[in-house]
């Protein structure tokens, strides 16, 4: 069984409804454990603002949370903003047979915080709390500088079919098993969320 944990704010609530959830549906089942903020000070969910690093950290708190209430099998620490392919979690199982994998941020293989797979309860929780303690020491720092800061040396990476926006040229076409949108950053125009829209448009319904 794979189960698959996520954690977000009202601003998140169109992707995850609208893509996230919407993907899960066409995908095998999974055993998907949500936790929701009711409120938040971020409410277009855009990079660095309001609450955003303290979101982060509790993201973390609640992948910790997880590990005592999945059933045995696959977790995967997911964000909002993937859209998920069949085959995804058939291929995160046959890959993830020991050890921590994570999504790659690009073709150089820098970790990315968005895609977190593990088997081993103690490995991950090892590897949330030495987040949390350096996202705690390090004022600033989100989970993805936590993640490359603890885990450089000891997390793989997933391959390029679990794509985002800067690897997507990587791979062929059809093969694709999500896709991740980042570097969405606010602007004048457009919010975070709305950036974020536009790019998983072009895969939620298979196009």
């Amino acid at each position: 069984m794979v189960t698959i944990v996520t954690a977000g704010t009202p601003s998140h609530d169109d992707l995850r409804r609208g893509y996230f959830e919407k993907s899960l549906s066409k995908c095998e089942p999974v055993n998907w454990i949500h936790f929701q903020q009711p409120t938040g000070s971020n409410p277009k969910g855009d990079f660095g603002y309001g609450d955003w690093l303290t979101v982060m950290q509790w993201k973390i708190r609640c992948a910790i949370k997880s590990l005592k209430a999945a059933p045995k099998g696959l977790i995967v620490l997911s964000d909002l903003d993937i859209i998920y392919m069949p085959g995804a979690f058939h291929k995160l199982e046959e890959k993830v047979t020991q050890g921590i994998y994570c999504m790659r941020e690009n073709a150089q293989g820098e970790l990315n915080a968005g895609l977190i797979a593990g088997m081993d309860r103690v490995e991950l929780l090892f590897l949330f709390e030495s987040m949390l303690d350096h996202m705690d020491s390090n004022p600033g720092h989100h989970d993805q500088d936590a993640l490359r800061a603890v885990a450089h040396d000891r997390a793989r990476t997933l391959p390029f079919s679990f794509a985002n926006t800067k690897t997507i040229d990587a791979i062929v076409p059809g093969e694709m098993l999500c896709y991740h949108a980042i570097c969405t950053r606010a602007d004048d125009q457009e919010s975070s969320v709305e950036k974020k829209k536009k790019l998983l448009d072009k895969f939620i319904d298979g196009d």
